[in-house]
Formats: structure tokens, sequence, C-alpha cells
């Protein structure tokens, strides 16, 4: 068996870091936005996520591809909310104009903290975001904060840890998604048709014509029940719903999680997930372009300005000095 590395590399002329562990490969872009644009096993030729052509693509349209991470997810309408501390006036970012969209942390550069190969088995990369007074987000979000994002490749996969802590004096909103685009297929000669998705959603969240939670949960209709157990077809026709997330049963235990499944050769790709991220986005654009993103979150679409309780609504506040983590783990079952 080979052992595990790290190695310094370019996705198109964006700084990168290639680990290699367990029969996995991820190549880690954090010169843009820390996105996973690739996470394979070459041997047996599987590929799971959607990889950008070019580093243009990477740079311009990071939220489509690859595993980006949002701070904060989603959307916020108008940009604007309020805590007990401030008033918040966000910058509209999104194409509509309408919204502040996903944060800025996907498209910045991240530096890395450290890299290390742990008993030559595996290996372990953390990124580190520092969000001080110089920067640009500064203005309109004033906190000082870290985000760290720990990667160990495996044999048990692809493990990402996040530790953000609050520098700041106030308590500071909180957060966290992940933008998860999932390639459909992924096995080379795979055919879409043959794929399921199955994730461990709850109810719907009844949502505006802006995509945004009206307070509403309403249970699964008949086309989404599936969901929870043999899956639905994950490309064909377009899909952008978004629900609340809750165990399922799998291998006769409760699973947080989204599984991708080649029905015709048995692989499934699993994506499992803290129960902290208490929520789901499932999209997949036109339903033409060959990729599905079960995108994991911690509050729901316009958190802060949806009229229910925090514990409901995801929204929460992270006192000073205080950090929060959570984790996921994505791997291969094959057979």
């Amino acid at each position: 068996m080979s052992h595990a590395s790290i190695t310094s590399v370019t996705f198109d002329g964006v700084p990168a870091m290639e680990l290699s562990a367990g029969g996995y490969r991820a190549v880690i872009a954090h010169g843009v936005g820390s996105n996973v644009v690739e996470l394979s096993r070459p041997a047996e030729g599987l590929n799971f996520l959607r990889t950008p052509d070019n580093g243009e693509t990477l740079r311009q349209k990071s939220q489509r591809y690859g595993i980006p991470p949002l701070f904060p997810p989603n959307r916020i309408l108008d940009g604007k909310f309020s805590t007990p501390y401030r008033q918040y006036d966000l910058p509209l970012n999104s194409s509509d104009g309408l919204h502040f969209m996903h944060g800025i942390l996907h498209k910045r550069p991240w530096k890395v903290k450290s890299e290390r190969i742990l008993d030559n088995v595996a290996a372990e990369l953390v990124l580190l975001m520092e969000m001080g007074r110089e920067g640009e987000m500064y203005p309109y979000f004033p906190h000082e904060f870290t985000y760290e994002l720990t990667y160990t490749l495996s044999e048990r996969g692809l493990e990402q840890q996040v530790r953000i802590t609050n520098l700041s004096s106030d308590p500071m909103p909180l957060g966290v998604g992940f933008h998860t685009a999932l390639r459909v297929p992924f096995a080379d000669g795979g055919r879409e048709e043959d794929y399921r998705l199955a994730i461990s959603v709850g109810k719907e969240w009844d949502l505006t014509p802006l995509f945004v939670s009206t307070g509403k949960q309403l249970p699964l209709d008949e086309t989404d029940k599936p969901l929870r157990g043999e899956g639905i077809a994950p490309t064909g026709a377009p899909y952008a719903k978004h629900f609340t997330s809750s165990p399922m049963e799998r291998s006769g235990k409760p699973f947080h999680g989204s599984v991708l499944t080649d029905t015709k050769r048995n692989i499934s790709l699993v994506y499992e997930t803290d129960p902290k991220y208490g929520h789901w986005t499932v999209w997949n654009d036109d339903g033409k372009s060959g990729f599905i993103c079960p995108e994991p979150q911690t509050w729901t679409n316009n958190a802060p300005n949806v009229p229910l309780p925090d514990e409901m609504t995801g929204f929460q506040l992270l006192e000073p000095g205080r950090s929060w983590s959570a984790w996921t783990r994505m791997y291969a079952e094959i057979g």
C-alpha cells in the first residue's frame, strides 16, 4: 500500500494542495476559497466532485464546483438583519441584486497553517482564514474571527473539521454551510439515469419566489419521500428545494447526511454530516449539467429574518472568545 502524501501544486495557476492516502486523492485549492476541487479514487475510475474546467471558472463561479465554504450560507434578503447588539447591512452580491449570498470566504485566498502525515496512512491539512479589522468584510460584518478548516484524508475518506473562533468583543452571528457539488455520474462509463440520491431530510421549508424561507414547514410531498429511502433521480429535471434535517436509518443506525448511488455498479458516495447541520438545500441548476448539490447548512435560508424561534431556524450567536466546531466525512462504499 502506498504511503500518504501531501504535495503543493497548482490548479491551473491557483495555489492548491494535493493529498493522497487510502486509495483517495484530494485537491484543495486554498488560493480560491479552500475549495475541494477534486476527490477521487483513481484506481477505480471514480471522481466524485464537479471539478471546474480551469482556474478562471473557479475564480468566477466557485459556488458551482467542488466544496466551497459558505459563511454565512445561502441568502439574506436585502442583506439586512439585526441582533440585540447591532444592525447588519451586507452588500447585495447575488446575480439578481436582491440578496447577500454565500458570504465571501469561498472566493478569498486562505493560508496553509500546517500539514502533516499521520503514521504514514493519513494526510492532514489545516487551512486558516483570519478576518481582522483590515479585512474587506469588517466594515459590514464588524467581528474579528478565525475560520479553520482541517482536512484529513485516509482510507476513511475525506474528513473535514470546521472551527470558528470569535475574537471580537460582541456576540457574532454564526451560519455555516457548504455548497457541495457532486458529479453525476461519478464512475467512468456511468449513466446519469442509474443514479439515485438519498438525504436525511425532515420537512420541506416553504420558500418565496426569491428562495428564502417563509417560516412554514411542510411535510414531504410524494416525489420527495423517497429521499429518505431508495432516493430520487438527482438529474434530468431542474430541482431546487430546502429542507430541515432529520436522521434516517442506515445500516441499523441513525444517519445524518446524503448518499449518492450508482445503482448499476453498486457504488455509493456517502456524505455523512454532523447533526449541527440542521438544514439542507438541494439544487442541480437546470438538471442537465451533470451534478447535484446536497448542501448542509446550520441555518435556514434568510434565518436571521425568519420569524421563528432560533432552535427552528438554526440562527445562533457565537459569544466572544468562544469557538464552534462541526465535522463532515465523505467516503466511497464499493460493492
